[in-house]
């Protein structure tokens, strides 16, 4: 597993991300820093070649040490020498003062010297870790992967099984906040689609249908947990992509043997499902995040809806430039995404970002 790892940056990317989701049309983007093409229809797309680097990082911290008659100097990885009356510790290791006073220290961290005095060493602990931390307002904050929540649907769900369509992003199919359970909103009054757009319509078949999306309901879905690891393709830019984007083949319900709306099968993949990911984020100006993929993708940032990709469509491309939303440099904000595939025929999902630490929520 990648780890995600932290840096200032000031990156401006383009993404690209490619899929077919029974649609007709070509999507081509391209960017600074990746590139990729698409055709629809046939589920398939160019991953971008990336290169991994990583190194590991390390922390350490002193702790003090008190005794009875002195003020000790602590070493970690070695036996010190002490004036007389001076402790000096380190670990589980023997030492020897100046003025011919033997120590030892044992596996608690207690000190007995030849006179029968004892002294505690505490807090003198030297660690490692493979993942880097940042540090905010005095306090170390690990990175680490994406925690992902998937929801496998059954092709005849009403709102996948791919016999909606449509041509494009739908935005405005949610509200622009999330709601008190950190979960889209179904907005019932959605505004006129953008130009040349064309598609079924409704989009999404009714409020309660839409909260089977990404709330577990027995027998309706099927919840399964997943991680996914961002790696550094160039120099402060993260990217996970997949041009055939089926995290729950041979899981949930199974894979689609039984027909959808439209009679397909398919046997080698399961592809009805919802994506939700709940991270945090320090906000450091040049900041961006960019999604690309289809279906469904929304995009929260401190709980405000900040990139709109909704409805079913062939792969589309959104970029959020963080300095435009309003934050505050050196804070800590929430992001949230929300992605459907809702229709087996083809499926991508790429991320690219220069957010290198994402934080556990």
């Amino acid at each position: 597993m990648t780890t995600i790892r932290f840096y200032r940056c000031a990156a401006a990317l383009s993404v690209m991300m490619s899929t077919a989701c029974g649609d007709s049309g070509v999507t081509t983007a391209s960017g600074t820093d990746a590139d990729a093409s698409t055709t629809n229809g046939s589920g398939g797309g160019t991953d971008m070649t990336a290169t991994t680097t990583a190194s590991a990082g390390s922390d350490s911290d002193a702790g003090t040490e008190s005794g009875s008659d002195s003020t000790p100097t602590t070493s970690d990885g070695s036996t010190g020498t002490t004036t007389p009356d001076t402790t000096t510790t380190s670990g589980d290791t023997t030492g020897t003062t100046d003025g011919a006073v033997s120590e030892t220290t044992d596996a608690t961290g207690e000190t007995t010297d030849a006179t029968g005095d004892t002294t505690t060493t505490t807090g003198d602990t030297t660690s490692t870790t493979d993942e880097t931390t940042t540090t905010t307002g005095g306090m170390m904050q690990e990175c680490s992967d994406l925690t992902v929540t998937y929801r496998d649907h059954k092709p005849l769900h009403v709102d996948f099984g791919c016999h909606m369509n449509g041509v494009g992003a739908r935005p405005g199919l949610v509200m622009d906040t999330l709601g008190p359970d950190d979960k889209p909103v179904y907005n019932p009054n959605p505004p006129a689609p953008p130009p040349n757009w064309f598609g079924t319509t409704p989009q999404i078949t009714s409020e309660a249908s839409f909260h089977e999306w990404y709330n577990t309901v027995p027998d309706v879905n099927m919840e399964i947990p997943g991680v996914l690891s961002l790696t550094e393709i160039m120099p402060n830019i993260w990217s996970y992509s997949s041009s055939s984007f089926y995290p729950l083949t041979d899981q949930g319900f199974g894979n689609n043997v039984d027909p959808n709306w439209l009679g397909q099968t398919y046997g080698d993949r399961n592809g009805e499902f919802t994506t939700e990911i709940h991270t945090m984020f320090l906000y450091e100006p040049g900041q961006v995040f960019s999604f690309s993929g289809d279906d469904d993708v929304w995009v929260f940032v401190d709980k405000k809806l900040a990139m709109d990709l909704g409805g079913l469509h062939e792969p589309v491309i959104g970029s959020i430039m963080l300095d435009t939303l309003g934050l505050t440099a050196g804070n800590i904000y929430s992001l949230d995404v929300f992605h459907a595939e809702r229709c087996g025929t083809g499926s991508n999902f790429r991320i690219d970002t220069s957010i290198a630490c994402f934080l556990p929520q």
